[in-house]
């Protein structure tokens, strides 16, 4: 099998940034895949930074089996040896998806049965890529209601192609992916660093209050965590 990990990012690299790409690499490396980061606009030119992550499913990666794409602030959890690629699913699918997928079947959008992924981390087969792609229609001006920061994106861009084409929804366990702030870190396969601080507060692990992400990665690798 040849697989291949691949991370998008639009602009100059930031600290925490390169510390994701060395970490992924390195795993990418620990179990047999190829890696990449991925730069500027290659899917879209006028479409936004995160709406590039679909090309994750373009033509000029059929040459592998499988294409992973994770968001550039996501860790392998420290001493990690399972293998993403060996595992059943193409995203997660969490409480905030829950949210966001009704969104866009109130919009009618969607419909109620069809996936809907949370951004920070894609899987698919070649056939799965291929599946996705020939929604594609020659006019692309239906990708414009998505083309605002943190309205939907490449989220509500993949939802829509997967609805077209009766794309199953297979989700992996929420510990591919896990928020840093939640509890039990350690435990977790793949950490995705938010500005959200570890914290229980009024019945909440959501209301810990907020700060840099590079302090909630600093908090983690100093736990050995990451």
């Amino acid at each position: 099998m040849k697989n291949i990990i691949l991370q998008h990012f639009d602009g100059k690299l930031r600290e925490l940034d390169s510390l994701s790409l060395e970490n992924i690499k390195a795993y990418a490396h620990q179990i047999g895949a190829e890696h990449k980061l991925v730069e500027g606009k290659p899917f879209r030119s006028h479409l936004t930074g995160p709406c590039q992550k679909v090309h994750c499913i373009s033509d000029v990666w059929d040459d592998y089996d499988n294409v992973l794409m994770l968001d550039i602030d996501v860790f392998v959890r420290k001493n990690l040896v399972r293998d993403i690629f060996k595992v059943q699913g193409n995203g997660i699918h969490g409480a905030t998806q829950v949210k966001l997928k009704q969104k866009l079947v109130d919009r009618q959008r969607i419909k109620p049965g069809n996936p809907y992924w949370a951004g920070s981390i894609y899987k698919f087969s070649r056939e799965e890529r291929q599946q996705l792609r020939s929604a594609l229609p020659v006019n692309d001006s239906w990708m414009d209601v998505f083309n605002k920061p943190y309205q939907f994106e490449d989220e509500g861009i993949l939802a829509e192609l997967a609805g077209k084409v009766n794309f199953p929804s297979k989700y992996f366990d929420f510990k591919w992916n896990q928020c840093s702030f939640l509890p039990d870190p350690e435990n977790a396969y793949m950490i995705h660093i938010r500005t959200k601080k570890p914290g229980h507060l009024n019945g909440s692990w959501e209301n810990g209050g907020k700060r840099d992400k590079i302090e909630n990665y600093y908090e983690l690798a100093m736990k050995g965590v990451i």
